[in-house]
C-alpha cells in the first residue's frame, strides 16, 4: 500500500497515511479529528550512486580526472 501525505485544513497538522488507492483518504486528522483533509504532493528520493563536482578533485569538476592537465 502506498503512503500518502495529508494536511488538515482545520488545524494545519501534516501526517502520512497508508491508502489503498490515490482516491482513498483517511477519515479524519489524528490531531484534531477534523475531516477537511488535503492530499499533499509528496517528494521522493532515488537510491543509487550519485556524482557531484565535490566527489572528485579536478579543478573544473566536469570529469573524473584528478588533474585538468589530462583534459582535452
Amino acid at each position: 500500500m502506498p503512503i500518502y501525505e495529508f494536511k488538515c485544513k482545520d488545524c494545519g497538522h501534516e501526517f502520512e497515511a497508508l491508502c489503498g488507492s490515490s482516491d482513498e483518504k483517511p477519515d479524519c486528522c489524528p490531531e484534531c479529528k477534523g475531516e477537511d483533509l488535503k492530499k499533499l504532493l509528496s517528494t521522493f528520493s532515488a537510491k543509487g550512486p550519485t556524482i557531484s563536482s565535490s566527489d572528485n578533485d579536478s579543478e573544473c569538476g566536469s570529469c573524473s580526472s584528478t588533474s585538468c592537465d589530462t583534459c582535452d
